[in-house]
């Protein structure tokens, strides 16, 4: 369950206001697991409810892969159009997430959006190959342990 506690600070004369989300982080994870299980299961209405359930639990900033599970399940359910809107949430959340673009692909494949998917192509391209670059730069923090 989330709860919003109201908070002030004053930095010189400046009052700064704010609200503050606190979580039930075990709740949290309790009802994602079972969504898990759920969408392992193939029970696509619970998987779907109990996703929703832990978005409405956590920071929007954590989410990104909750987005792309709903949205997997969408579309093998063959829900293109919202399939594809999930994707974009999740990518709202985190731009280069990887396998939110692939599926972001997969999908407009499918609804045969061609120049859709070859922008999309291009950016998982990119992505790739900055990856790559890092892993073949001796010198990159990737290397050192």
């Amino acid at each position: 369950m989330v709860s919003k506690g109201y908070h002030e600070l004053t930095i010189g004369n400046y009052p700064l206001e704010w609200d503050v989300m606190q979580v039930d982080g075990k709740k949290a994870l309790q009802v994602l697991d079972q969504a898990n299980d759920a969408k392992a299961k193939g029970s696509i209405e619970s998987a779907l409810s109990l996703y929703k359930e832990y978005l409405s639990m956590v920071d929007p900033s954590f989410t990104h892969g909750v987005w792309l599970s709903m949205a997997e399940i969408l579309f093998q359910t063959n829900q293109l159009q919202e399939a594809l809107v999930h994707c974009d949430k999740g990518l709202e959340i985190m731009k280069d997430f990887l396998p939110c673009l692939e599926l972001k692909k997969e999908i407009l494949s499918s609804m045969e959006r061609v120049e859709e998917v070859k922008k999309v192509e291009i950016v998982i391209n990119r992505l790739q190959q900055e990856e790559k670059a890092k892993w073949d730069d001796p010198n990159h923090y990737y290397h050192y342990q």
